[in-house]
C-alpha cells in the first residue's frame, strides 16, 4: 500500500470506498499515539480518531493541500479530542491510575503521597487548554522538539515555545504544594 498524499486525496474524491481503509492504513499509528496524548483515555482517543477519519474522507473539501495530508488528519484528532473534552469538561480525569501506582510500593505513606501526587498532576494537566496540555505531553512526555510539535500542530516553533513556557509555569505553580518536601 502506498501511502502517497495524492492518491489518497483521489480515492476519497472519488468516494472510492477503499479511501477510509487506505488513510487507516497509512496513518492510523501515528493518529492512535497523537489521540492518546491528546485525549483523556484511550477509548476517547479511538473515538477521536474515527471522527477524524470519517471528517476527512467526506469533508476532504477542507483540505487545501498546502501541506502534508497526515497533519492535516492530525489536527482533525486533536480537534476531535478537543470537542469530546468539552462535552465531559465537569468530569474528574479518569485516564489516570492512582490506584496501581500507589500499589508498587510496600510502605503505606509512600503510596498515599504518590497516589495525591498523581491526583495533583492529573489535576494539573486537566487544568490546561487542550493545546497546551498538548504541546507540554509531547514535549515532556514523549520528547519531541519545537519545530516537530510546530508541525504537527500546525503552529510555529516560536509560538510551541511560548506554550511551553506557559504550560509549565501553569503546572509548577499548581503542583508546588503537592510537591514540596521531595
Amino acid at each position: 500500500m502506498q501511502c502517497d498524499s495524492a492518491r489518497l486525496v483521489a480515492l476519497a474524491r472519488a468516494n472510492d470506498r477503499e479511501a477510509l481503509d487506505a488513510l487507516t492504513r497509512c496513518f492510523g499509528d501515528r493518529l492512535i499515539a497523537v489521540g492518546r496524548r491528546a485525549c483523556r483515555s484511550d477509548v476517547e482517543a479511538e473515538d477521536a480518531v474515527q471522527d477524524a477519519l470519517l471528517g476527512a474522507v467526506t469533508h476532504l473539501d477542507g483540505y487545501r493541500g498546502d501541506g502534508p495530508l497526515e497533519a492535516w488528519v492530525v489536527r482533525l484528532v486533536t480537534r476531535a479530542c478537543g470537542r469530546l473534552r468539552r462535552g465531559q469538561k465537569n468530569q474528574p480525569a479518569e485516564d489516570l491510575d492512582v490506584l496501581a501506582l500507589a500499589s508498587d510500593t510496600a510502605d503505606p505513606e509512600r503510596a498515599a503521597a504518590m497516589g495525591e501526587r498523581a491526583r495533583a498532576l492529573g489535576a494539573a494537566l486537566n487544568s490546561l487548554s487542550p493545546r497546551d496540555r498538548l504541546v507540554l505531553l509531547l514535549a515532556e512526555g514523549q520528547g519531541w522538539t519545537a519545530p516537530e510539535i510546530a508541525q504537527e500542530t500546525g503552529t510555529t516553533p516560536t509560538a510551541v515555545r511560548a506554550r511551553l513556557v506557559r504550560a509549565r509555569r501553569a503546572v509548577r505553580d499548581q503542583l508546588g504544594p503537592a510537591f514540596e518536601g521531595g
